[in-house]
């Protein structure tokens, strides 16, 4: 699920997919059954977990400041706040990012 959270765009289909795998593992550890009609919130108690989407959350703010301690220079800094330049046909990405980086 980390993969995901750090890989996948933060959507709403996305946090559905997250949340239902997160209840899914929750549920089998409590040993209940969506028969038991057990409330979401009241299984994450009882196993004292937070809820995933805001664990991603707080890892995408985290890892963001991360990012923006690092120095100008950087690929992974220069990664994020830019945006490729130049046009390509519809659907298509402009450019790769190796093209637009300039290493110092």
């Amino acid at each position: 699920m980390t993969y995901t959270a750090e890989t996948r765009p933060d959507t709403a289909k996305t946090k559905r997919f997250l949340e239902t795998g997160e209840m899914k593992i929750l549920r089998k550890i409590t040993s209940k059954t969506l028969l038991d009609r057990e409330r979401s919130n009241n299984i994450r108690k009882t196993c004292k977990v937070d809820n995933i989407n805001e664990w991603v959350l707080s890892r995408s703010r985290e890892w963001n400041e991360h990012i923006s301690r690092m120095d100008e220079g950087r690929i992974v800094r220069s990664a994020r706040d830019k945006s490729p330049l130049g046009r390509r046909n519809t659907g298509r990405p402009r450019k790769r990012w190796c093209d637009n980086l300039t290493i110092d």
